[in-house]
């Protein structure tokens, strides 16, 4: 995996969780040498810098602002288009991001449907964090595989073995087998006709 690379082109575009992620892989050697560990360390730094999460209040006095905004025309609507206002709303404030994640956490109602839905609604930012914080299921990744982050799919969602073969070739097979979430990603979880697959691949992990 080329960590410098992704660091120097999508910088802007990671969210913390992914740079805990590329300090975990650089923490373990791997075919990185000094320089290189060294280089996307700083790198890092200079990212979670730009990044350093506004304070609570200023997240809460964004989004109280957004909400009184449409007082009386939010109370009046269901609770999806509530959100939806909400969001485009809260766009323009500097806490965006972070009030835009932490609204679809916090949505219960916020699924496969709902984003399916409203597809065309959200940005595709907006679509790559939802990603991390919601559980989509495999026939939502599927059908919209195209149009989204395959580093996040491998990292945040729940998928078959099947679909990670059939998609072998756009996924970082790191990522899907020590960092992500499906049980198979074990060894000793896997199947048999996952192991055969990943003998030929050359995979070793």
């Amino acid at each position: 995996m080329d960590i410098l690379g992704i660091l120097t082109k999508s910088g802007a575009e990671l969210y913390p969780e992914d740079l805990d992620f590329f300090e975990t892989e650089l923490a373990t050697g791997g075919p990185y040498d000094a320089a290189y560990q060294s280089e996307c360390r700083a790198r890092i730094q200079q990212i979670r810098n730009w990044q350093r999460p506004a304070p609570a209040k200023s997240v809460e006095k964004d989004l109280k602002k957004v909400m009184e905004m449409d007082a009386g025309l939010l109370s009046s609507l269901p609770e999806d288009q509530r959100l939806l206002r909400t969001i485009a709303g809260m766009r323009e404030e500097p806490t965006y991001k972070t009030m835009f994640k932490q609204s679809i956490r916090d949505a219960d109602f916020v699924d496969a449907d709902f984003v399916e839905k409203h597809f065309s609604f959200f940005e595709e930012w907006e679509l790559n964090a939802i990603l991390s914080v919601k559980e989509l299921g495999e026939p939502f990744l599927e059908k919209y595989f195209g149009a989204l982050d395959h580093d996040k799919i491998a990292r945040y969602q729940h998928f078959s073995e099947t679909f990670f073969m059939k998609h072998y070739a756009q996924m970082d097979v790191e990522i899907v087998l020590r960092y992500g979430k499906n049980e198979w990603r074990k060894k000793e979880n896997r199947s048999k006709q996952l192991d055969v697959f990943l003998r030929l691949k050359g995979v070793k992990i």
